[in-house]
């Protein structure tokens, strides 16, 4: 064990160590910053759901508190009703004689106490109706004697009592509407005609005060309070037709068996908290049921809120500790940087001076080596620049000399042949040759130039050579204001003529093709002539024809490769494609760059 413990630590330190320093600095107080963070955020999480479930249970009771109190409220109302109904109305009066004064005292108090009103009735022992209010006429097959209200009364003449909710179908109904009441009755004395008597006081309260009441206790979307009877016979329930239809049960027996206060219990496997309250006029008990899930759903709200926080404070401290670990570990990190971008790229050097004495020092000696060979590479490469040019320009130099000599050899030729006006179209055609030649002393002229060149040429040719070949030229219009560097085509054009149409009669044919292919272009120059034999292909491309004839003497290919592979690069250059008997196609390859106003 002790042998795995050692083997642990020692690959841990080689971890850390492989890192670097700033990784061990980060990574050591961010986990000990946030191992602190998190113990301290469940701690919490684990006394904030405790408190949680003691203010549901606190406020669930004082939620019952509220209820009880109005309750009790509108039940001592109703009580104050019945009293006044007995003490100041029956007791001081005789339903014989004072019968009309009783009805309007009875309708006066109903009036100011409609709202928690359905009837109030009075009944002599026999069930006889004395009095009522509103004035309403009993049913026909109505029998107050077989209601319980009335039976309890006769039982238990020295107590109030409360019936369970019913429906008040004992009078003929007003606009033909049945309520829901809840009834108050109590044994009377009542004066007849000088005669005390027996009777039975019905008071009829609306049960729609008590329900609103009920449904005025703020539980959450899935609590609820319901009442009962102290044996847990159901008063009220907000999902009444339910339990009525079998529908969904609620757990009165046990909530009956409960005292004031909170408990836990499991109700159809489902976990809820049920609060107790019990009223004091009737007994009736107020139970405030709510679900555990729904507390435990905001309970998790609440957790994801402080878990969001306890992870926004983490990468606060994660971000504190990266700066602090930056600012210890970055002198040296950028001088390391530094180095790197020497061997990639010496012209990328940025080393701020920071940091220690020393390591300041080592960056400032740094940064002026590397600007001593910045300085170095760039007298290099104007050197070599000033000799591209001028490689260029001796190239240059090669073909104008030479095509001037055979195109004037070619006038003479003409003259002494009496062929005047064909000499001066040549001249003509010469004249436009070396106004598009010189181009202001530019080397970088539009493809449309370099081939008008070239038809320029032709013409020339074409007078001296007279039925000897036909050219076709045709050109891609999307290509024709690409940039290339002059007279390309008019040495190939030439050899062509030289090395192939020389040997034709009436049947040569010289047909020069410019396009565009993916992102370069490209300029066929293809004639029907004797072609070459692989051993001429081969010294064509090395730069050795051994060609007897003084016309096109194999400069030209050799010019025009070399300008090529000089200005645009080795990538691009000149290809040959020929036969013995079959011609000669020499394709040249450019890379396809728009031509920039006034630039060389």
């Amino acid at each position: 064990m002790k042998e795995k413990i050692t083997r642990f630590v020692t690959a841990i330190t080689h971890f850390f160590y492989r890192k670097g320093l700033q990784f061990t600095l980060l990574s050591t107080f961010t986990l000990v910053s946030v191992s602190a963070i998190l113990l301290i955020t469940a701690g919490y999480m684990r006394q904030f759901s405790l408190t949680t479930e003691q203010m549901t249970r606190t406020s669930s009771m004082e939620m019952l508190d509220q209820v009880n109190l109005n309750l009790d409220d509108y039940i001592h109302r109703l009580m104050g009703v019945s009293n006044t109904v007995y003490y100041k109305i029956l007791k001081d009066g005789d339903i014989s004689k004072n019968q009309s004064a009783i009805n309007r005292e009875l309708s006066l108090l109903f009036s100011a106490n409609e709202s928690i009103l359905s009837t109030i009735a009075v009944f002599k022992n026999d069930g006889t109706l004395v009095n009522s209010a509103p004035i309403n006429q009993l049913k026909a097959d109505a029998n107050p004697l077989e209601e319980s209200w009335f039976i309890e009364a006769n039982q238990q003449i020295e107590n109030v009592h409360f019936s369970k909710p019913t429906v008040d179908n004992l009078f003929l109904p007003m606009n033909n509407t049945y309520h829901w009441v809840v009834s108050l009755s109590r044994s009377v004395e009542l004066m007849n005609d000088g005669v005390v008597e027996r009777g039975v006081l019905l008071v009829n309260m609306n049960f729609s005060g008590m329900e609103k009441i009920s449904l005025n206790a703020n539980f959450g979307s899935k609590g609820y309070v319901y009442l009962m009877t102290p044996d847990g016979q159901l008063i009220y329930h907000p999902r009444q037709q339910l339990i009525n239809s079998g529908l969904m049960l609620e757990n009165t027996h046990q909530a009956a068996n409960y005292s004031e206060g909170s408990h836990n219990e499991v109700f159809q496997d489902e976990k809820r908290i049920v609060t107790v309250k019990t009223m004091g006029y009737t007994g009736w008990k107020i139970v405030g049921v709510t679900p555990v899930s729904e507390m435990r759903a905001t309970l998790f709200q609440n957790q994801l809120l402080l878990w969001s926080i306890a992870i926004i404070v983490s990468l606060f401290i994660l971000s504190i500790n990266l700066l602090i670990s930056k600012r210890v570990t970055n002198p040296l990190r950028q001088l390391e940087i530094a180095v790197s971008r020497m061997e990639q790229d010496i012209y990328d050097i940025d080393i701020p001076v920071e940091g220690s004495y020393e390591i300041q020092h080592l960056s400032k000696t740094l940064m002026t080596m590397a600007y001593t060979m910045q300085r170095l590479m760039k007298d290099i490469v104007t050197q070599q620049e000033q000799m591209r040019e001028k490689e260029m320009n001796a190239l240059q130099q090669q073909i104008n000399p030479h095509f001037l000599y055979n195109t004037l050899d070619s006038t003479i030729w003409m003259i002494e042949s009496g062929r005047y006006e064909g000499a001066i179209t040549m001249i003509t055609a010469l004249a436009k040759f070396f106004r598009i030649s010189l181009s202001k002393g530019k080397n970088i002229i539009s493809l449309a130039d370099e081939l008008s060149h070239v038809k320029s040429y032709l013409m020339i040719q074409e007078i001296r050579y007279k039925n000897k070949f036909e050219y076709h030229l045709s050109v891609d219009p999307s290509i024709e204001n690409a940039a290339t560097i002059k007279l390309i085509v008019q040495p190939l054009v030439e050899n062509a003529i030289y090395h192939g149409m020389d040997y034709m009669y009436e049947e040569g044919e010289i047909q020069i093709r410019a396009y565009r292919f993916k992102e370069d272009i490209y300029i066929d120059i293809e004639d029907n002539g004797p072609g070459m034999t692989p051993e001429q292909l081969r010294q064509l491309k090395e730069g050795t024809p051994t060609t007897t004839r003084k016309k096109g003497s194999g400069i030209g290919y050799s010019n025009v490769e070399e300008r090529i592979k000089l200005f645009y690069g080795k990538a691009y250059g000149l290809e040959v494609y020929s036969e013995p008997d079959e011609g000669t196609l020499i394709r040249i390859h450019l890379p396809f760059q728009p031509l920039q106003e006034g630039g060389d």
